[in-house]
């Protein structure tokens, strides 16, 4: 009872320090602003805050947490600990959609950008799910079969590379390696996130006995093969949002289920919430990062996640 206690107060302080850094990114960037302009409506910083920085934050905020609930789930269903969310090849096949879009020359929105990814994700998700059932959904071959049609999608995305104007390459590496600078605010994610969020802490003590294998799971009266599919299908919905909106950003469902474990222990009541708001932390700091550290210059915030990332993998690796 005192470690559930305590563990939901690490939830709350996650909270609170959620907020802080939120503050934060309004305040930093190429122009740094007083603290009352976030209020003073009359402020000059005012239109730089809202209009600009804030619609960004959030975003930064719906992905990092997205990827990072994909990549908890993605983990408990493939049982493998080095799991991510682009496991699945959603993120291939988002990209090479999105990016066949950008060669075309023509007007590109950010809408038109996240409808184009997130069917490519669509249709990566329909082939991986169709590749893994075999009379029944199989979580053994997700593996294979996603890393499989990862290479496919990335010979695509090659070919689309080598066949693509010299002022449009830069436009897509910067896709490829995360960019949240042409993102608007999107209705749909936060609503779909809440929705998915619910959902699964319903079914916190499903995920948990699943999470001690499927044999445990099906002794103790889990309907298996229904939350499999559940999860894999809610893990392609989030990774769908995720890279139709800010591009392929790595690390986030990697280490950020690793580090919620550490925090708050195994029982997914706890862990579902805490790895939303570490996730949407973590990528708030990198994209922050991204905006300020070379100012006005702005980079690809896929670069800090993996500058992050890479040291903080190492130290997980040595401590578990």
């Amino acid at each position: 009872m005192l470690h559930i206690e305590s563990a939901n107060l690490r939830v709350w302080l996650a909270f609170l320090f959620l907020l802080s850094l939120m503050i934060v990114a309004l305040l930093l960037g190429s122009v740094h602003v007083p603290l009352q302009a976030l209020w003073d409506t009359s402020s000059p910083y005012h239109e730089v805050i809202w209009q600009l920085r804030f619609p960004r934050a959030v975003n930064a905020l719906l992905v990092g947490a997205s990827l990072s609930l994909a990549g908890l789930l993605i983990q408990n269903l493939v049982k493998n600990p080095l799991a991510d969310p682009y496991l699945l090849g959603v993120s291939g096949g988002a990209a090479m959609v999105q990016l066949s879009v950008i060669i075309t020359g023509l007007s590109v929105t950010s809408l038109t950008l996240f409808i184009s990814g997130f069917l490519g994700s669509i249709l990566a998700t329909l082939i991986l799910l169709k590749l893994s059932y075999v009379g029944e959904f199989r979580p053994n071959k997700i593996t294979l079969n996603g890393v499989v049609l990862a290479f496919g999608f990335a010979a695509m995305i090659s070919f689309v590379l080598a066949t693509a104007e010299g002022h449009q390459i830069k436009s897509m590496m910067f896709w490829l390696m995360g960019d949240l600078s042409f993102a608007e605010l999107n209705v749909l994610m936060p609503l779909i996130l809440v929705a998915v969020i619910i959902i699964l802490v319903h079914q916190s003590r499903s995920l948990d006995i699943l999470a001690r294998g499927e044999l445990f799971a099906q002794k103790s009266g889990v309907h298996t093969k229904r939350l499999n599919l559940q999860i894999f299908i809610v893990t392609a919905v989030l990774t769908s949002m995720a890279v139709a909106q800010a591009g392929t950003i790595g690390f986030v469902g990697l280490i950020i289920p690793h580090i919620v474990r550490i925090m708050v222990g195994y029982k997914h009541r706890q862990l579902i919430p805490m790895t939303v708001l570490v996730g949407a932390g973590f990528l708030l700091i990198a994209d922050t990062l991204a905006r300020t550290i070379m100012s006005p210059i702005q980079l690809p915030v896929g670069i800090f996640t993996a500058l992050i990332g890479v040291p903080v993998f190492i130290w997980l690796n040595r401590k578990v």
